[in-house]
C-alpha cells in the first residue's frame, strides 16, 4: 500500500482551554513557531465561483507571514455530509506577493474574504498542532498529521488520539474552514 503524498489530513476544533493547553504543550511537544502572524486572503475565479458548490470543496489562498508569503490551493475531499478533513494541496513559495495578487485580480480572480490570526505551532510525535487566535473567530486547534500514513482514515485515526493524549478540551468538530466561518459571520453566506 502506498504513502500518501500531496493529501493533506487535518481536524480543526474552536478551543477551549487554550492557556492550559499551551502549559501542557510546553511539556509534551516541541515547540515550531510562537505567535506567528498569518494573513491569508482568499479568492475565487469568475468563471468558477467556489461559494457556488454545496459543500465548498476548493479554495485558492495568498498567505502573508512575517518571513514571506505563499500561494496555495486545496480541493477537499468531502463526504455526503460535507465532512471533509483531507485535501489535495498544492503550494508554492511567492517573493513577489504585490505581483500574485496583481495577477489574479487582472485575471479576474475576486478576493471574497481575509483571515487573520496568531498561530502558535508545535510538533508532537508526527502531528503538527496549531493554537490559532482567529480575529472575529475567537480560538482554536488545528491538527495536521505529518507523518507516513498508508490511508487518510489511518491519519485520522492518529489525529484523534492525539487530541486525547495533549488534553485539549474543545467545541464541536468544525468541517468548514476559518473562510467558510467568516463569510458565514458578514452574512455573505448562509450555512
Amino acid at each position: 500500500m502506498g504513502v500518501l503524498t500531496n493529501v493533506e489530513v487535518e481536524l480543526t476544533f474552536p478551543l477551549l482551554n487554550q492557556e492550559a493547553l499551551k502549559r501542557r504543550l510546553a511539556e509534551l511537544a516541541r515547540p515550531e513557531k510562537q505567535q506567528e502572524y498569518q494573513k491569508d486572503t482568499y479568492y475565487i475565479p469568475a468563471h468558477r465561483n467556489f461559494l457556488k458548490q454545496k459543500p465548498i470543496s476548493e479554495w485558492l489562498r495568498v498567505r502573508e507571514t512575517q518571513k514571506g508569503a505563499s500561494l496555495n490551493y486545496k480541493f477537499w475531499h468531502n463526504q455526503d455530509d460535507a465532512q471533509a478533513v483531507s485535501a489535495d494541496e498544492l503550494e508554492t513559495e511567492v517573493s513577489d506577493v504585490g505581483a500574485v495578487k496583481n495577477i489574479l485580480r487582472r485575471l479576474d480572480i475576486k478576493e471574497v474574504v481575509i483571515v487573520e490570526k496568531r498561530r502558535s505551532t508545535w510538533m508532537y510525535k508526527d502531528v503538527e498542532i496549531a493554537i490559532d487566535e482567529v480575529t472575529d473567530l475567537g480560538s482554536h486547534i488545528e491538527l495536521e498529521a505529518k507523518g507516513e500514513f498508508a490511508s487518510v482514515e489511518e491519519a485520522k485515526k492518529r489525529l484523534y488520539v492525539v487530541l486525547k493524549e495533549i488534553g485539549a478540551k474543545t467545541g464541536l468538530q468544525d468541517f468548514r474552514g476559518y473562510p467558510h466561518l467568516l463569510l458565514e459571520k458578514q452574512g455573505l453566506l448562509k450555512n
